[in-house]
């Protein structure tokens, strides 16, 4: 049935729900669990306030520790896991990953840590649903899928 599952993830509480369901899918099917987090480069801040560089490692830290997080959940269950932590455009990067780990379904959270950001630039989910014909689940903050 599936073999590569992505988990796309940046920590939020509806990631954190899509961490349990991928897990739970990965081990029923016997899929390895690929589990990805983008560091957002459209980022836009005031540089007079704050150092570009102190906003990338912020995210990269963020990003590391949901990744961290979805690794734990998967070695408890038991679940082969590889891991990527990307930089550029979350939905773009994701596909990539998708077309060259031969992906087969993907889980991902209905909303991530940048709700706001997502009105303007349209959703990460919606990016990916549209941009791939591979199965793509998305889990709310109840774990709905």
């Amino acid at each position: 049935m599936y073999h590569h599952i992505l988990l796309a993830t940046d920590g939020s509480e509806h990631a954190q729900q899509a961490t349990e369901h991928a897990v739970h899918l990965a081990k029923l099917a016997g899929a390895t669990l690929h589990i990805a987090s983008v560091i957002e480069t459209r980022t836009e801040y005031d540089s007079a306030i704050i150092e570009r560089e102190v906003v990338e490692e912020s995210l990269r830290e963020r990003a590391e520790e949901a990744i961290v997080a979805a690794e734990q959940a998967a070695a408890r269950a038991g679940v082969e896991s590889e891991r990527w932590l990307l930089r550029g455009v979350p939905a773009d990067e994701l596909l990539t990953v998708i077309e060259e780990q031969d992906i087969d379904l993907v889980v991902l959270g209905e909303q991530g840590l940048s709700a706001f950001k997502t009105v303007l630039l349209g959703s990460t989910a919606e990016a990916v649903i549209h941009g791939t014909a591979v199965p793509v689940t998305v889990v709310g903050a109840d774990g709905a899928a």
